[in-house]
């Protein structure tokens, strides 16, 4: 994680993304600018956030991690989205694990100095629960789409979703969890896309040969 000077906050994200628009207090001096490198961990899965983030630009992914040593993907954060506010609210007390798939910029809040006057900000409040509310409505979007379209066309969706740089690694165990389907039909399906040209197998991963055949098949072409 890179950390910018509390007195070095780019204006230019403040312009893009303002802040300060949820709050009835000015929540500048309690705010840095984070980055984050791409599979690097934003929060750690079992500790208690020190910070409200805010995504401005990025991708990253939530899982949970089980006691026989599985992982599950919970859910895919997209910019612009808070990341830590279940645990702010209390909802729970430690972070289930988020990681970036891309780099990512990020709001840092500094919770330790202003979180009572979050919790009894109604502006933010309100606006967090509009926020919570939309991305349950997504959630429910993904999972009627998982539940309706064939592997072929949820697979690409989630390859461009995952990817960085080109670059797809994900493991295989989960994202068949993920998307509901068998181990074995995940490796058949991905084997077509490496015998159509569409990916290339490699040491890291899978390189995206065909972004633009990809994407097709990902709106169901």
């Amino acid at each position: 994680m890179t950390i910018n000077p509390k007195d070095n906050l780019p204006e230019n994200y403040y312009n893009h993304f303002p802040l300060s628009d949820f709050f009835t207090f000015d929540i500048r001096p309690y705010t840095t600018v984070v980055r984050f490198d791409s599979e690097e961990a934003i929060l750690r899965e079992g500790d208690i956030p020190a910070f409200l983030y805010y995504l401005i630009e990025g991708r990253a992914k939530l899982f949970l991690s089980h006691e026989n040593g599985r992982v599950s993907l919970i859910n895919f954060l997209n910019a612009p989205c808070f990341i830590g506010e279940m645990e702010l609210l209390g909802a729970q007390s430690a972070a289930n694990g988020v990681t970036a798939i891309t780099p990512c910029t990020c709001f840092a809040i500094r919770m330790n100095e202003c979180k009572d006057q979050i919790l009894n900000d109604v502006k933010f409040l309100r606006h967090l629960c509009l926020f919570l509310s939309r991305k349950a409505i997504g959630n429910t979007y993904n999972y009627s789409r998982n539940q309706a379209w064939p592997l072929e066309v949820r697979l690409a969706n989630f390859i461009l979703l995952t990817s960085c740089n080109e670059m797809y690694r994900e493991r295989h165990t989960e994202v068949s969890e993920f998307l509901g389907v068998t181990y074995r039909h995940l490796l058949y399906v991905l084997a077509d896309f490496v015998k159509r040209g569409i990916l290339v197998k490699t040491e890291q991963g899978y390189h995206i040969q065909d972004s633009d055949a990809l994407r097709k098949i990902s709106e169901g072409h």
